[in-house]
């Protein structure tokens, strides 16, 4: 059997590039500027991104960090996977939204993103080239335009290359209050009720044709919870045999978290030969998102 040796790295871009309208120029492009060189320097073969957003300007020209971003990490294969947008969920109480009608843009969108420098393949079959998917995991009735109401989706693409790992990157949801300073509890047992009906629908998703075939598969993305939460530790772990790549130095990945929120996850531990994992942190991935990277580098068969 192959072993496949691959770096693996996560990142919620949402601090670096939210709106295109967030912060003053100078701030905003300095911040495009850092992530860039911070792709870089995590030198990852695949890169998972949450919370990338793009618009489309009056003369139809699209505005978006993709390209930059394979530029900047060589990737040649990389897709977007859009969770909410202008056209689908206008709603005034989305101040970028309001903005978008007033500057003339056709459309706004914020999604999650894989960038690879391996091909993509066919979910099905994986001697043929193909494309990823994107998944919805949850879709409220009506957009508020706030968080608490964010569709979720998993974006889910599979490696041309033997053993022709399965990639997924996802969002989970977090709510309004349910974190310090002003924690409600009612509000975290809500946020956490979510992350778990939303995990349980991913698994709903790859059960039959990955789970249960023992395909590698990796999993990434900002969840929004810590390392002990029922959705990780029982749902994932303990019920479903997960393994969760621990990083060597434990710590929040985010800067209102207490935790580490974002992860790497892979199936089934034995296929995975060795791994090591850190929390990319210091003044350049600081400067990049209000996350720190999780990178992993993988040896599996």
């Amino acid at each position: 059997m192959p072993v496949l040796e691959l770096r693996v790295a996560t990142l919620n871009i949402s601090g670096g590039e939210k709106t295109f309208e967030e912060f003053p120029h100078d701030t905003q492009q300095s911040r495009q500027e850092a992530l860039k060189i911070l792709v870089d320097r995590l030198d990852a073969d695949v890169l998972c991104l949450q919370e990338v957003s793009q618009f489309i300007d009056a003369d139809g020209v699209t505005h978006s960090l993709m390209d930059a971003v394979n530029q900047a990490g060589g990737y040649d294969y990389s897709f977007y996977g859009q969770t909410v947008s202008m056209k689908d969920h206008m709603q005034v109480k989305k101040d970028v939204m309001v903005k978008g009608v007033f500057n003339d843009w056709w459309d706004w969108s914020k999604g999650n993103a894989v960038h690879a420098r391996i091909p993509f393949a066919r979910l099905g079959n994986p001697s043929r080239p193909g494309l990823p998917r994107n998944i919805p995991l949850y879709q409220p009735i009506i957009y508020e335009g706030t968080r608490d109401t964010d569709p979720r989706f998993v974006l889910i693409s599979r490696l041309k290359t033997a053993p022709f790992p399965f990639v997924a990157t996802l969002h989970l949801t977090t709510m309004l209050g349910e974190r310090a300073p002003q924690r409600l509890p009612a509000k975290l047992e809500a946020a956490q009720i979510l992350r778990y009906q939303q995990i349980r629908r991913f698994l709903d998703l790859v059960r039959e044709h990955i789970l249960h075939k023992d395909e590698p598969l990796i999993l990434a993305g900002d969840f929004n919870a810590s390392p002990e939460e029922f959705c990780l530790a029982h749902l994932l772990e303990s019920e479903n045999g997960f393994v969760r790549l621990v990083p060597e130095k434990e710590g929040p990945s985010h800067a209102s978290s207490e935790q580490l929120i974002d992860h790497i996850f892979f199936y089934p531990h034995q296929r995975l030969l060795d791994y090591t994992c850190r929390i990319e942190s210091g003044d350049l991935s600081r400067r990049a998102s209000d996350h720190l990277p999780v990178v992993a580098d993988l040896q599996i068969k």
